[in-house]
């Protein structure tokens, strides 16, 4: 039962950094200063429970590549939480989660690829339906090739990072989680995005934070983090395929809720479609 709490939580969670991009928006708020503060929270939180759960740093000598594939993880992650934000403004809440979400599509090409991992039939016809749900959540389709920066061209670019995201955290549990703990790992990530953050508001002389861009950034940053550990601790107690399907889903539903009833998202029959299209590939994929 506990698992299953956690999956929830995780769920919850996710929906709520959904919400709290839209509010970012709405309220025009700079978004790469609120991310930056975001990062720079989740950080610290991530290194409070690293000290808590009593994880020891490893030898510098045996961190070079892992910490390099970190930073690059780390930049991964702010960009696409900064097309995530501006998507969510743009597409609504439903739409861009499920676009997110079915970018499961990419770490199980990775596992193909790369590990060699075998897919069933019903997985195959999964990754059919991906294509066929994103290209159904694209607003404004004749768009796209006229307007290089149409708000569908965001969903396709959230899709592809999202997954990268996602492929990346793959590749560390295959590659390095011997050679660096979690706690760690993910603290290095959320660093080096605080880093990259950071470094474009010195460049863009953009420096000036105000109070609503910490309280918003602090309050980005606890749910963010708290979202990975929540699935980590499911993943302890349930199986992957059971975790993974059913938190895609509640975050797709919940999201889908939240933008229809809190922000008034209006939805075409099309990305209707899509949207029940993108819960059965997730389904599907797992």
């Amino acid at each position: 039962m506990a698992g299953w709490g956690f999956i929830i939580l995780c769920a919850s969670t996710s929906v709520l950094l959904a919400h709290l991009f839209k509010i970012t928006e709405y309220k025009k708020l700079n978004t790469t200063r609120v991310l930056t503060v975001n990062y720079f929270i989740a950080t610290l939180f991530a290194a409070i429970l690293a000290i808590r759960e009593g994880v020891t740093f490893p030898e510098i000598s045996e961190l070079s590549v892992p910490f390099i594939f970190a930073m690059a993880v780390g930049f991964v992650f702010i960009a696409n939480f900064f097309i995530y934000s501006k998507s969510v403004h743009l597409n609504g809440v439903g739409i861009s989660v499920a676009a997110m979400r079915v970018s499961l599509l990419v770490p199980v090409f990775t596992a193909i690829l790369w590990y060699q991992e075998v897919l069933s039939t019903l997985q195959w016809i999964g990754i059919i339906i991906v294509f066929g749900a994103l290209f159904l959540l694209l607003p404004n389709k004749r768009k796209l090739i006229k307007e290089p920066l149409s708000a569908g061209w965001l969903l396709v670019i959230l899709f592809i990072g999202t997954g990268i995201g996602d492929a990346s955290l793959m590749v560390y549990e295959e590659e390095f989680s011997v050679e660096i703990p979690k706690e760690l790992f993910m603290g290095a990530v959320f660093f080096a995005a605080f880093l990259i953050g950071s470094s474009v508001l010195v460049i863009r002389k953009k420096t000036s934070f105000n109070k609503q861009e910490w309280l918003m950034g602090a309050a980005i940053g606890i749910p963010n983090l708290l979202t990975s550990i929540f699935l980590i601790r499911a993943l302890e107690q349930l199986s992957g395929a059971i975790v993974y399907s059913s938190v895609n889903v509640l975050t797709v539903l919940g999201a889908t809720f939240l933008g229809v009833f809190r922000w008034g998202d209006q939805f075409t029959k099309a990305q209707w479609t899509g949207i029940f299209l993108a819960l059965a590939a997730i389904l599907l994929l797992l």
